[in-house]
């Protein structure tokens, strides 16, 4: 038998391997001295951290140095041996402290509890909202059709940066109607001397911008038309949350901004409020109830607040007569025009709301009348009935917080109007679970230029925002568009919409002369 030994190759220029081993291609190469430690490749008895330190390579970086995880550093094992016995009693004492808690509707790290479990603190065990982050799906205030063009998508983030330089100058066209003096008996209203507050029986007139008879009368004076309600929408559009929309009617160089037909001015509530608070699932506490409620609450309080027996203040003019004006409340109307630039002049109805008598030889004075309502304290702001006379800025600094919208409005249809004060009222039920009866707590005039500031709501930049809307709207071509405020979104869409939409059909027949006359001027204001 013979012994076959393999080739050896010899290197006459060096040591080590002569050519180029196939097998060994791609794997990286580390140079290491031969008076290096060489270590095993795994250990599993000896320590990691001394395994790194002692052997070759762990003070150089290479290909082959073992790095130590941040996880793997803190890992330890299970430890099952029994907790010392002096530890038992502190966590008895704890469950049944924090047992106690609960059943008071609070938590230790809530404060302390109340009653029922509606006290529970911030972070109280009933309280399911502290921690609620979920993105609320708001609903639309009207279905977007199918057929709407989409002409125009207004970005509400940048809304802060439209400014006129100059505010504009309002002239007076005309002014209409009656207002009530305020009766200063309400003055004395407190916390301790509350007073019911009445229903209303009368409403408030609806007149569209299309149909009121003096801008019908006066539309020369003007090339956008709008209520002060409507203008105070789109000049805080970048402070909303809830969803809405404002018909744009197109006719030839002319824009005539209005409600939907059907549909009317509804008060929001804790509409700027971070969290999601409404509770749908209790009907009178949904948006909507509270909206509606909060709305006849402003139309009870403006009512009760004026007085029946001091004759009414009149303003120049009657109001012109109309079905619009039966069974309605005493309101007075004051027909302005601002010239905005850029061959954009607006024309607007504004509404004032009563007067107050001036000092000793001036004239009176005209105000807005407005009131804000709690519903539950708890989870809203600071309870009316306790602080109120104590701390009356603090709970208005709050309201308006949760309100931004909604005070925003209120103080920029008193800037228009050319009213200085508005008198707020402080409104709660009668009982928590009572949204019919409520009682009125207090009163407060404020000067309408302080809450604009408090607000952060500048009319310069509330012009620039209109003068934007119309601009971008005048370039359209005759017809009926949408301006529809994303629910979910933070843009406004402005949409084309076919002529009939939203029409509503009317079971009794105008007279042939009102739509003579009705034709006639939109006929005039196309040319």
């Amino acid at each position: 038998m013979s012994l076959e030994l393999n080739s050896i190759k010899v290197n006459p220029s060096g040591w080590g391997p002569v050519g180029k081993l196939e097998k060994f291609t791609d794997i990286p190469y580390a140079p290491f001295s031969k008076g290096d430690k060489i270590g095993k490749c795994s250990d599993w008895n000896s320590n990691v951290r001394n395994y790194q330190r002692q052997n070759y390579g762990s003070n150089a970086f290479n290909p082959f140095t073992f790095k130590l995880e941040d996880d793997e550093d803190s890992f330890t094992l299970v430890d099952y041996t029994r907790a010392q016995n002096k530890l038992k009693n502190k966590g008895k004492t704890y469950q049944k402290q924090f047992y106690q808690q609960n059943k008071r509707g609070g938590s230790t790290a809530g404060g302390r509890g109340g009653r029922g479990g509606m006290r529970g603190g911030r972070f109280g065990a009933n309280n399911k909202y502290w921690n609620d982050r979920r993105q609320r799906n708001r609903e639309s205030s009207i279905e977007i059709g199918s057929s709407w063009e989409s002409k125009e998508e207004f970005d509400l983030s940048t809304f802060k940066q439209y400014t006129v330089e100059q505010l504009p100058e309002p002239e007076t066209i005309g002014t209409y109607g009656k207002v009530k003096y305020y009766n200063k008996v309400y003055d004395r209203v407190n916390a301790k001397n509350e007073k019911k507050l009445q229903r209303a029986e009368n409403s408030v007139p609806l007149i569209p911008t299309s149909d009121d008879k003096v801008i019908r009368s006066e539309y020369m004076n003007g090339n956008v038309y709008a209520t002060d309600s409507i203008l105070a929408v789109l000049m805080s559009a970048q402070k909303s949350v809830y969803s809405w929309d404002i018909v744009v009617q197109k006719v030839g160089a002319r824009l005539f901004f209005e409600l939907r037909p059907g549909t009317s001015e509804q008060l929001t509530v804790n509409e700027n409020v971070t969290a999601h608070h409404q509770d749908d699932k209790d009907p009178i506490n949904t948006t909507s109830s509270l909206s509606q409620e909060a709305t006849q609450i402003n139309l009870n309080y403006w009512q009760q607040v004026l007085s029946s027996n001091v004759e009414p203040f009149k303003f120049d003019n009657e109001l012109p007569e109309g079905e619009e004006f039966e069974n309605c409340v005493d309101v007075g109307y004051a027909y302005k025009k601002w010239d905005l630039g850029d061959d954009i002049i607006v024309l607007a109805r504004t509404e004032i709301d009563g007067v107050v008598e001036g000092l000793p030889g001036q004239p009176p004075k005209f105000i807005s009348i407005k009131a804000i309502n709690e519903h539950d304290s708890n989870r809203f702001g600071i309870e009316f009935r306790k602080k109120l006379d104590s701390q009356r800025a603090a709970i208005l600094a709050t309201e308006i917080k949760n309100n931004s919208t909604k005070f925003a409005k209120w103080s920029i249809q008193s800037t228009l109007a050319g009213c200085e004060m508005l008198n707020l009222g402080f409104i709660s039920r009668d009982s928590i679970r009572d949204n019919n009866n409520h009682v009125i707590l207090g009163t407060q005039f404020y000067p309408v230029a302080d809450l604009n500031k408090q607000n952060g709501v500048d009319m310069k930049n509330c012009w620039g925002i209109l003068k934007h809307i119309a601009q971008t709207c005048m370039k359209l071509a005759n017809g009926k568009y949408l301006l529809h405020r994303d629910p979910n979104r933070n843009v406004i869409n402005l949409y084309a919409v076919p002529e009939n939409a939203f029409d509503q059909i009317e079971e009794e027949t105008q007279e042939e002369e009102e739509e003579e006359q009705s034709k006639g001027w939109v006929e005039e204001s196309r040319e």
